[in-house]
């Protein structure tokens, strides 16, 4: 294994290599490298690791909340509706009798 002194830098061949990019792993002189959070990383690494986020879910992240509060109310009503449905289906008498039962007695 050759010492960092004795290679070129990737980008200028004719000036010795000061640092190797813990990303790539390719070698670079002073000017080629920055530092970033504690490491030392070339520009395509660098450019790499700072990247935004991409600006299409940034544009529609104003839509998810009003979607979400349709798609909530519509499971509501769905439930709610169900839930009527099934005591409207329930017998009269099943209510009347366990009132009956329940607090009349024998």
């Amino acid at each position: 294994m050759t010492s960092l002194a004795s290679q070129r830098c990737l980008n200028h061949p004719t000036r010795e290599a000061a640092a190797r990019c813990p990303q790539c792993r390719r070698i670079y002189c002073r000017e080629c490298v920055t530092e970033h959070d504690g490491r030392l990383l070339c520009a395509a690494c660098l450019r790499a690791t700072t990247r935004p986020a991409s600006t299409r879910s940034l544009r529609l992240r104003w839509l998810l909340a009003p979607v979400h509060l349709v798609i909530g109310l519509f499971v509501a009503w769905t439930l709610f509706e169900l839930l009527g449905l099934v005591l409207l289906r329930t017998p009269s008498q099943w209510h009347e009798g366990y009132v009956e039962e329940k607090f009349i007695g024998p």
